[in-house]
């Protein structure tokens, strides 16, 4: 009898066991201090989901999150929590941890002392979604080593990509710079028009700089004959608007500024939207070469293209006076005032 009873204590043990194990990944419920307080008594890494519940490509990741493989490779490593991008609750973390999110959804991976360990957009699959697991529990390939791995000398355009994608998620312009123009030195110029290649003007070139973006912008017809043209138009954009209001323009002559800032005309924005998205840029660099007659050129052709209302001539006074004492641009700043006021 005793033996009946232990036989049948293992199997429901074990039966028990393996509805636990067959089950898929186990999101914890609460707020963001639930995972890494749970995670701390476990001794486990934490997983972040961003996700937005309009999403359909998160939605998608549903039944993948749901297979036993994937649950079984994240519920004994980590406490996982789905964070809705949407809540307050996420805008804050991500502005803390000085985090961005390139796309939808970003799988997110701490130690317990929310401690960045690899950040990473995933394809869907269940061997994507379990290697990236087992690559944020590796010292040697997670995306807090890439810095490492790159001083070291990785240059394999793979390596590159993944570096670079973390540096942007992660608002390291200088890294992303010094990563990509490394990409485009590596990458063969045939394949400059490849998807890879295309793939990271959308979502991992920040410089307008770098080689890979300057073939880019003087094949436009290739790209376009190859990809949506809408998506080609809105790489360029993205790529030159991060350029002209990174930090690194404050150090930028007013020439270079606006050779950068003609490339909008080049992808084919209208007149007024050029003026009214390279405006303040231009006049950044003009007041830091102190090129008031310039200045003064250049906002009278603001005026006249870009059709500015009453705030923006308000705006642009209040500008002008913080930036110079000069009796002509003071007095440019009066007659924008004047204007605001109307």
């Amino acid at each position: 009898m005793g033996n009946l009873k232990k036989a049948l204590l293992i199997g429901w043990f074990s039966l028990l066991m393996g509805s636990v194990w067959a089950q898929g990944v186990s999101f914890v419920l609460g707020n963001l201090r639930t995972p890494f307080t749970q995670a701390k008594a476990q001794k486990k890494a934490v997983f972040v989901e961003v996700y937005s519940p309009t999403c359909h490509v998160c939605e998608s990741f549903k039944p993948t999150f749901q297979q036993a493989s994937v649950g079984a490779a994240y519920n004994a490593r980590f406490v996982s929590y789905k964070l809705d991008i949407n809540s307050p609750e996420a805008q804050a973390f991500l502005a803390k941890q000085h985090l961005v999110v390139p796309s939808l959804p970003l799988f997110l991976f701490f130690d317990a002392d929310v401690k960045l360990l690899h950040a990473q957009n995933v394809s869907n699959s269940a061997k994507e979604v379990i290697g990236v697991a087992n690559t944020a529990l590796d010292a040697t390939k997670r995306g807090s080593a890439y810095a490492n791995r790159f001083k070291k000398g990785e240059r394999s355009t793979a390596f590159l990509l993944e570096y670079g994608s973390f540096t942007r998620i992660v608002r390291d312009t200088v890294a992303n710079v010094q990563v990509m123009q490394a990409y485009a030195k590596a990458l063969p110029s045939s394949a400059y028009t490849s998807k890879p290649a295309f793939t990271a003007l959308q979502n991992v070139v920040m410089d307008a700089e770098n080689p890979l973006f300057t073939y880019f912008i003087s094949h436009l017809a290739v790209y376009k004959g190859k990809y949506p043209p809408q998506e080609v138009t809105k790489a360029g954009e993205s790529i030159v608007m991060n350029t002209l209001y990174a930090g690194r323009a404050a150090f930028m002559a007013p020439e270079r500024i606006q050779k950068i800032g003609s490339y909008l005309t080049t992808l084919g924005l209208d007149a007024k939207s050029v003026e009214n998205r390279t405006l303040i840029p231009d006049l950044n660099a003009l007041v830091r070469a102190q090129r008031w007659g310039q200045l003064l050129d250049r906002i009278n052709r603001y005026e006249k293209v870009g059709g500015p209302g009453p705030a923006e001539c308000s705006y642009l006074a209040s500008y002008l006076r913080s930036k110079s004492n000069n009796p002509q641009i003071l007095q440019k700043a009066a007659a924008l005032a004047s204007r605001g006021n109307r």
